[in-house]
């Protein structure tokens, strides 16, 4: 996220979100989210408070993987200048773990807090189970951040696929005599409905997160084309590794087409070094054959009387040339 758009961010979030010592919109916003993607009307929590934590007993969220990554430094200054200027509008979200306090939202506020000095912050500390904390940690970025990564969409979303999963099992936490009959959605159909995408992206961006790292970078950083890497991902590690290694040797140059035939010619999960080379050299050549430049022919009879007033070949297409250019230019 740019300066610009994470400064017009911050100022839409201190006019929609209410001061620290009342945020209850998010909180309300968290629980209807957790009612529409795990079905039910949810039981409230009991023991809900906030409170002023010490800075070093809040600890990054471990729970699940979800692929946030943090500010740059550029970002985290802008966030820390506008908590200087206008206070903390809202307070991070927490629960207890053995050696303090998990985040479940507010990694880039503890960060931009640090950055100014500060020893402790006001917190919302949440009696929740993984499952809830998963939701409060995945929602709020996915509603509110611009320009999320590929594989930050992908590992959140999935982390919400695999809570809904296990969530499906359980009715502990939920007043199921309030359930309506609705007809039977897939997880990624409700996941998706919810954010207001198509079930695909949930399913194309959730596919990149089975990638190995570096091939997921090269994704997040546009060097490897998105389908591409969804592609790729349905190989196992072993032959994903021999991709890495090719794309660096040719600069990455792979477009949806040629992983196409790649793909058809060596079905995953598992293709040897000796295949996958022979295939992409042989895709190779024959790309290169057909990208050749082609000659350009003319009705030599139409021209004949000009021909036989120019000396060479090299002449005709320096005069073909010039009249292009004036033409054209």
């Amino acid at each position: 996220m740019s300066k610009p758009n994470i400064a017009v961010t911050l100022r839409r979030r201190a006019e929609t979100v209410k001061p620290v010592e009342t945020s209850t919109t998010a909180q309300s916003a968290e629980d209807q989210a957790y009612e529409v993607l795990f079905g039910g009307k949810l039981i409230p929590s009991q023991g809900r408070r906030t409170a002023t934590l010490p800075i070093d007993q809040l600890h990054p969220f471990c729970t699940a993987n979800i692929g946030f990554k943090p500010y740059s430094e550029e970002n985290l200054r802008t966030l820390a200048d506008d908590i200087a200027a206008n206070g903390l509008i809202e307070a991070i979200k927490v629960r207890s773990i053995a050696d303090g306090y998990e985040i479940l939202s507010g990694h880039n506020r503890v960060a931009a807090c640090k950055l100014l000095g500060w020893t402790e912050m006001p917190a919302d500390i949440e009696p929740v189970d993984d499952d809830r904390a998963i939701v409060i940690a995945t929602v709020t970025n996915l509603q509110r951040r611009q320009g999320l990564l590929p594989s930050e969409r992908g590992w959140a979303y999935r982390a919400l696929l695999e809570a809904h999963k296990r969530q499906g099992k359980r009715t502990d936490l939920l007043n199921v005599t309030s359930v309506e009959i609705q007809p039977k959605s897939t997880t990624r159909e409700i996941v998706a409905g919810f954010f207001g995408v198509k079930p695909h992206d949930i399913q194309r961006d959730v596919r990149i997160t089975y990638l190995i790292v570096p091939l997921l970078d090269a994704v997040d950083e546009r060097r490897l084309n998105l389908m591409c890497g969804v592609a790729i991902s349905y190989y196992d590690e072993e032959t994903q590794k021999l991709f890495w290694e090719r794309l660096k040797t040719e600069d990455w140059q792979l477009t949806v087409a040629v992983m196409q035939r790649i793909k058809k010619a060596c079905p995953p999960p598992h293709v040897s070094a000796a295949v996958l080379g022979k295939a992409w050299n042989l895709i190779d050549a024959e790309r290169l054959q057909h990208s050749k430049p082609k000659t350009i022919s003319f009705n030599r009879k139409k021209f004949a009387p000009y021909l036989s007033k120019v000396s060479s070949d090299q002449e005709l297409e320096a005069l073909f040339l010039e009249f292009l250019k004036a033409k054209y230019s």
